[in-house]
């Protein structure tokens, strides 16, 4: 993954820089998988040919009062000649914000990056856990060769468009699952469309219900995109 940052002080900035880090090296040890691929070495901004801004919704869908609703944005300030584009990038607001720096030539799409570490943040938060280990189960979730590349339909600006869906469950065969709980079963499912600014429609997570159908926990998506058309198909369901 291809992201090069401008130097930025913040350990929150740091904590992203550890996260790319620690997800590019899958790349070093082993061939890298096609969700990898389609996630952080696809250059995810070369439908973005002029200046736009890219707004995304997030929802975090716990029970009250953590349930909350807030804004992502992606501003592509050049389309660079490689594929790759100049951005700024805001991930939330307020005290939930993550800082994310300048990047000269993103490849893969920042808020990404920021939805994986809030989430990281969040698990630490709730079970305990070293950032550190959550990093490293994501990172190998997806470095994972036999992980399924699914094509979709998905709803966007009024229209069907072709997407690719990309599935994980990071801590399903983790020995120390159980400590975790229910969370133990968590379920990250991203989205990315050639048909759609910035290339990400949708990132959410989903943890287990007590039906046979999971409930989305934490969700972003696209300006124009049709979270709710999913919940549609009874694949998820919302959290109360």
């Amino acid at each position: 993954m291809h992201l090069h940052l401008k130097r930025q002080t913040g350990a929150i900035v740091l904590a992203i820089g550890a996260l790319i880090a620690t997800l590019s090296g899958a790349a070093m040890a082993q061939e890298i998988s096609q969700s990898e691929k389609l996630l952080f070495q696809t250059n995810h901004f070369d439908n973005v040919k002029k200046p736009v801004k890219i707004s995304y919704t997030y929802q975090q869908a716990a029970a009250a009062p953590d349930a909350f609703t807030d804004e992502a944005s992606v501003e592509v300030v050049q389309h660079n000649a490689d594929g790759t584009a100049s951005v700024t990038a805001h991930f939330l607001s307020g005290t939930r914000e993550i800082p994310i720096p300048p990047i000269e030539h993103a490849q893969g799409n920042p808020v990404i990056l920021g939805f994986l570490e809030r989430d990281i943040a969040e698990m630490k938060r709730l079970t305990g856990g070293a950032i550190g280990y959550f990093r490293k189960r994501i990172r190998l979730a997806l470095a994972a060769p036999n992980i399924v590349v699914k094509k979709i339909d998905v709803a966007y600006d009024g229209r069907q468009i072709a997407a690719q869906e990309i599935t994980i469950h990071p801590y399903a065969d983790d020995p120390l699952k159980d400590r975790f709980a229910k969370l133990a079963d968590k379920g990250y499912v991203f989205i990315i469309s050639d048909a759609v600014p910035g290339s990400l429609y949708r990132l959410y997570t989903t943890i287990p219900s007590a039906t046979a159908t999971p409930v989305v926990d934490a969700s972003m998506t696209v300006a124009r995109g049709d979270g709710a058309a999913l919940l549609k198909t009874g694949l998820v369901t919302q959290k109360r």
